[in-house]
């Protein structure tokens, strides 16, 4: 099923090859909503706030807890005005009780009946400090770029079927998932109906 079936995308600025599994600090394809017009562009995995000093903090903002990402400083200017949606197929879960090496198991978990599922998610632009910036000294050498795109998960409490391996689970956003974008609080009554679902 392709995305244009499922929101109406104005401009995609991202050719994407659909990948099994995707990591933290790696590149996704995320919707959003600006200057008036739905955009696919590629974001980063992890959020920087717009006023963090370092990237590293990303690794610490992959996903955020719809309960309370409205009130925390990291994500709450994101929550007003930068929604995304994460489009996917299905997602993993990792669960270290049932490895005995304590390692993890990764359990896939998708919807025969929907091929295609959205995520809520919220979006920041970093400015990378100019003393973080090196110099491009060699051709060869590729600096990184002073501006990053990046998003993190919004989750929420899991349904029957992924609390048997795991404490929480993305939202996942049903046919009103462009409401999302615009502004709407959807999350509690999305959440409400994930919970009566089975993935």
């Amino acid at each position: 099923m392709e995305l244009a079936e499922v929101l109406s995308i104005e401009l995609c600025t991202y050719e994407f090859t659909p990948r099994p599994m995707i990591w933290p600090k790696e590149t996704a394809p995320v919707i959003v909503h600006e200057n008036g017009r739905t955009e696919l562009r590629p974001m980063r995995w992890g959020l920087i706030p717009h006023w963090a000093e370092d990237e590293k903090i990303g690794t610490k903002m992959i996903n955020a807890r719809s309960e309370t990402a409205a009130q925390k400083p990291a994500f709450r200017e994101a929550w007003q005005s930068r929604r995304c949606l994460i489009p996917a197929t299905g997602f993993y879960e990792w669960n270290r009780s049932t490895d005995p090496e304590g390692r993890g198991q990764a359990y896939h978990f998708t919807n025969p009946t929907r091929p295609l599922i959205c995520f809520a998610g919220l979006w920041e632009r970093w400015h990378r400090p100019p003393s973080k910036q090196p110099e491009l000294f060699e051709n060869t050498f590729e600096p990184p770029p002073p501006i990053l795109e990046t998003f993190t998960l919004l989750t929420t409490e899991p349904n029957g079927v992924v609390k048997k391996y795991h404490d929480r689970m993305p939202v996942i956003l049903g046919e009103g998932a462009c409401k999302w974008l615009e502004g709407n609080d959807l999350l509690k009554e999305e959440s409400e109906q994930l919970k009566a679902q089975t993935m």
